[in-house]
């Protein structure tokens, strides 16, 4: 129960320390319990494509990227359609304002992305190449002789 009652900052606090231990599993599960519960936690999010970069999970990695894309995307929309609801009549006025000077793409979306989202959209393209190319083997090591 008392898991339950903690704020995000000491969720966030305490996965981050398990993080530091090097308890890296047990940080994955308390970053995904924290972004289940406020889906809209960029830092946990962040932290759990670090977690994952660094075990070089990138399957998951990409999923938890797009998870949080889709989360914020999903946001974005509700609030639209909250404030579209309110304000009928602003609304489509606002609406044929912005698609004629081109600050909606096709979805009606705002052109204009959160930074947040730009910088997932990159890890985005970053983490795809890694699974698209294989990894370089490494080379070995010359052995050096000793000149006699």
């Amino acid at each position: 129960m008392a898991a339950s009652r903690k704020s995000k900052n000491e969720l966030l606090k305490e996965s981050r320390l398990q993080e530091l231990e090097g308890k890296m599993q047990d940080a994955i599960k308390s970053y995904s319990k924290i972004i289940s519960k406020y889906p809209l936690q960029a830092g946990a999010y962040n932290r759990l494509m670090i977690l994952y970069r660094k075990l070089k999970d990138y399957k998951k990695e990409l999923a938890v990227i797009k998870q949080a894309i889709g989360a914020y995307e999903k946001d974005i929309k509700d609030d639209q359609q909250t404030w579209k609801k309110a304000n009928r009549k602003s609304a489509r006025l606002s609406l044929s304002l912005a698609k004629s000077m081109g600050l909606l793409n096709d979805k009606g979306l705002p052109v204009y992305e959160d930074p947040q989202i730009l910088t997932w959209r990159k890890r985005l393209e970053t983490v795809q190449k890694k699974i698209k190319t294989p990894p370089k083997p490494q080379k070995k090591k010359a052995v050096a002789r000793a000149k006699k």
